[in-house]
C-alpha cells in the first residue's frame, strides 16, 4: 500500500477544520479540484472513506475521525522536527503562534509584547485571542506554540509555568453603598447579584467558585465580554469580580465603576504560560517565562498606588488541583 504524503495529511486536516472542500482549498492556497483529488487519492491509498460528502457540509466518517486525529499528531511531530533542526539556542526565530484568553489579552499584552519582541527580535509573532478550551486544543494539535491563560490546566502533556498572581477586586457602580475605600471581607459579596461572563470563559468558573464559597447567587443575565460586563455593572445591574490586571482599562475614571480590594485571604487567578511538553523550544520558553514574570512582578495596574492591589510575582502563584477553584492568597495553616 502506498503511504500517505504530508501534503495529503495537511489537506485532510484542513477539510476537517473547514468542513467544506472549497474553504479548505482556500486555506491551503490550492484549487478545489487539486485538493479534492488528493483527498480521493488518500482514501484510495488507505482503502477507506474518510468523509461523508453532502451538498452543504462535509463530515468525517468514524474511521475518518480516527485517521484525522493521527494525522494531526504526525503533522505536529513533523513541525517540531523542522523546528528542532532550525533551533537557535539563545533566541526564538520565525513564526510563533501565541494564544491568549480574552480576559487577559487587552490588559497584559501591551506590557508583555515589548518584552518578548525586544528579547527575540527575529520572532514573527502571531496572536490569537481564544477561549481556554480552544487554546488547549490548538496547543495539542500544533496550531499554537504558546498559551497565556489561567492556571492550572489539565494534562500531563503540557508544561505550565506560573507567571503571576492576579487578585480579584469587587467592581461596583460608583454610587453603590459599598463604593468606598479600603479592603472588604469576601462575605461582602453575600446577597449581592454577581454578573458573570457567558459559558466558556474560565473567569466565569472562577467567579462562580467565589459565589459558592460565600453562598451568594449569580445574576441570571450574562455578558459576552469583559467590557460589556463592566458596562452592565456601571448601569447598576449588579456587581462583578474584576481581575486586578483589568482595572486600569475597565474601571478608569469616567466609566462609572468603583473597585474595592478584598481583605486577606483574597481570591485570585494565576496567570501562566503553557506549551507542549514535546516542544524543542523548552529552554527558550522557560527563559521567556522568567522575563514575563519580571515584567509582571509588582505592577500597579491602576498606576496610582492606591487601593488596587498589585499583581504578585509568579513565585507566589501556585497551581491549584481544581481548575475551577479560585485560590485564596495568604491563607495560613
Amino acid at each position: 500500500m502506498d503511504e500517505p504524503t504530508l501534503r495529503q495529511l495537511r489537506y485532510l486536516v484542513a477539510v476537517d477544520e473547514q468542513r467544506h472542500f472549497g474553504k479548505a482549498a482556500d486555506a491551503c492556497y490550492v484549487s478545489q479540484p487539486a485538493l479534492s483529488a488528493q483527498i480521493r487519492e488518500l482514501e484510495r491509498r488507505l482503502g477507506v472513506t474518510l468523509f461523508e460528502r453532502g451538498n452543504r457540509q462535509v463530515l468525517p466518517t468514524s474511521v475518518g475521525a480516527a485517521v484525522i486525529e493521527r494525522a494531526r499528531g504526525v503533522l505536529r511531530d513533523m513541525d517540531e522536527l523542522v523546528a528542532a533542526a532550525r533551533l537557535d539556542p539563545v533566541e526564538l526565530r520565525g513564526p510563533l503562534a501565541l494564544g491568549v484568553i480574552p480576559t487577559m489579552a487587552p490588559y497584559l499584552l501591551p506590557g508583555l509584547l515589548p518584552v518578548l519582541t525586544a528579547a527575540h527580535r527575529s520572532v514573527e509573532l502571531h496572536l490569537h485571542e481564544l477561549k481556554t478550551s480552544e487554546i488547549l486544543r490548538l496547543l495539542r494539535d500544533g496550531g499554537l506554540d504558546l498559551g497565556l491563560l489561567a492556571l492550572p490546566v489539565a494534562g500531563e502533556d503540557l508544561v505550565q509555568v506560573p507567571l503571576a498572581v492576579d487578585p480579584f477586586v469587587l467592581a461596583l457602580p460608583e454610587n453603590h453603598p459599598l463604593a468606598g475605600s479600603g479592603p472588604l471581607p469576601l462575605s461582602a459579596v453575600t446577597d449581592l447579584p454577581v454578573i458573570l461572563l457567558e459559558e466558556g470563559h474560565c473567569l466565569r468558573d472562577q467567579a462562580l467558585s467565589v459565589c459558592r464559597l460565600v453562598g451568594t447567587h449569580a445574576a441570571e443575565m450574562q455578558a459576552t465580554s469583559m467590557p460589556t460586563l463592566c458596562q452592565m455593572v456601571a448601569t447598576g445591574l449588579g456587581v462583578t469580580l474584576l481581575p486586578t490586571s483589568a482595572v486600569a482599562l475597565e474601571a478608569r475614571p469616567g466609566t462609572g465603576l468603583r473597585t474595592r480590594p478584598f481583605a486577606e485571604p483574597a481570591p485570585s487567578r494565576t496567570i501562566g504560560l503553557v506549551w507542549r511538553r514535546t516542544s524543542p523550544n523548552e529552554s527558550l520558553y522557560r527563559t521567556l517565562a522568567t522575563l514575563l514574570t519580571e515584567n509582571l512582578a509588582g505592577r500597579d495596574p491602576a498606576g496610582t498606588g492606591g487601593d488596587v492591589p498589585v499583581i504578585r510575582a509568579g513565585a507566589r502563584a501556585r497551581p491549584r488541583p481544581d481548575p475551577h477553584r479560585v485560590s485564596q492568597r495568604g491563607r495560613r495553616k
